[in-house]
């Protein structure tokens, strides 16, 4: 089973730099064209309405459904673009060690670096497509041989091994048959090398998690604390940064808290709230109407988003302390809170409870 919401989540924090969640997480533009039913198959022009529409929203959501994979079913939760972290300051830690296109091969590279639970550093490879993607199918060697044509190094040149995944997902559209069904087909290949890669330093780690969240501190209007994590640069200790704190209504997250902010509904940005008498009252924008929504609320978790504040002060290797966070369940479908911190949902969820500086 997939949460839609879920999965939508996923979508907007790898396809979205400062752009607002639009449409709804519930029914954003694939699910939109999804057949009604319960399997995940498309009506026509589903996809898009031509090679070229098809080709990006297939590439898009199959990268979605990666990440999606890689978090809920393999507790990946932090990845990030290979060329992102090959630049990224935290490598200055790794004691020599380098990635690198194999200049022997041609073609692209995997999309991702990942860090897996134990803190070691994998990558990923996600693609979507109409056709069947069975592991002995001519695609699936292509896409195997996409993790040759990237290299780590260690400081003496040698390659070494870097255990990949490549997450193919395969959609069934209407002119399928109805034994056809969307799938999802993963594989773990590894890079060429001499010994197998371990991120001793924790160099690579620290990289990938600040990347992570980088832009997600864009989204929340924390620019300097983004560049900080984008760049592994340090900001100044005398730098604060003013904060809102939320609080979700829904029972299942209960008791924890959130830094963040809403994108209006109302192109104008009405506030949904207002003080009455030094209580918090909802106000919609137009109360006579049932079909208009004040805005979606996105933030990170209080603890995270101190931390990574510490990250930004301190160096991007002490990111690599980041607190585990428990997993939940919203319960609801129009709701998403990730096990790496993100939520994201309707306004009308959220209210926001003090100020702060950090």
């Amino acid at each position: 089973m997939v949460d839609l919401a879920d999965l939508y989540h996923h979508y907007y924090l790898q396809s979205y730099d400062k752009a607002p969640p639009n449409p709804n997480p519930a029914q954003f533009e694939h699910v939109r064209y999804l057949e009604p039913c319960t399997a995940f198959r498309f009506q026509p022009n589903g996809l898009g309405a031509n090679k070229t529409k098809k080709q990006n929203n297939s590439n898009e959501l199959g990268e979605a459904f990666c990440r999606w994979f890689l978090s809920e079913h393999l507790d990946i939760t932090h990845v990030a673009r290979i060329d992102d972290v090959r630049n990224h300051g935290a490598l200055s830690w790794a004691h020599g060690v380098t990635v690198e296109c194999n200049p022997g091969t041609d073609g692209d590279a995997p999309d991702y670096f990942c860090v897996e639970p134990t803190g070691q550093v994998s990558l990923a490879e996600a693609k979507g497509t109409i056709e069947a993607v069975g592991f002995k199918a001519k695609k699936f060697a292509t896409w195997r041989n996409q993790f040759n044509r990237v290299r780590v190094l260690d400081r003496s040149g040698n390659a070494m091994s870097v255990k990949g995944y490549i997450v193919a997902m395969r959609w069934a559209v209407h002119t399928h048959s109805p034994a056809i069904f969307t799938t999802l087909s993963a594989e773990d290949p590894q890079t060429p090398g001499e010994r197998p890669f371990f991120d001793e330093s924790g160099g690579f780690a620290a990289a990938v998690r600040s990347l992570h969240y980088a832009p997600s501190l864009a989204k929340i209007r924390q620019p300097v604390l983004s560049a900080a994590l984008a760049t592994g640069t340090t900001i100044a200790d005398d730098l604060s940064f003013q904060i809102v704190l939320w609080e979700c209504l829904l029972p299942t997250l209960k008791g924890l808290r959130f830094v963040g902010g809403y994108f209006p509904t109302d192109p104008e940005g009405v506030l949904p709230f207002k003080f009455d008498d030094g209580k918090l009252v909802a106000v919609p924008n137009d109360p006579f109407r049932l079909d208009q929504s004040s805005g979606t609320f996105i933030g990170i978790e209080e603890k995270t988003f101190r931390h990574l504040v510490g990250a930004a002060r301190n160096g991007p290797m002490t990111i690599n302390d980041l607190p585990r966070i428990e997993r939940r369940i919203t319960g609801f479908s129009g709701a998403s809170y990730l096990p790496d911190g993100h939520v994201l949902g309707p306004i009308d969820l959220f209210r926001p409870i003090a100020a702060d500086v950090v």
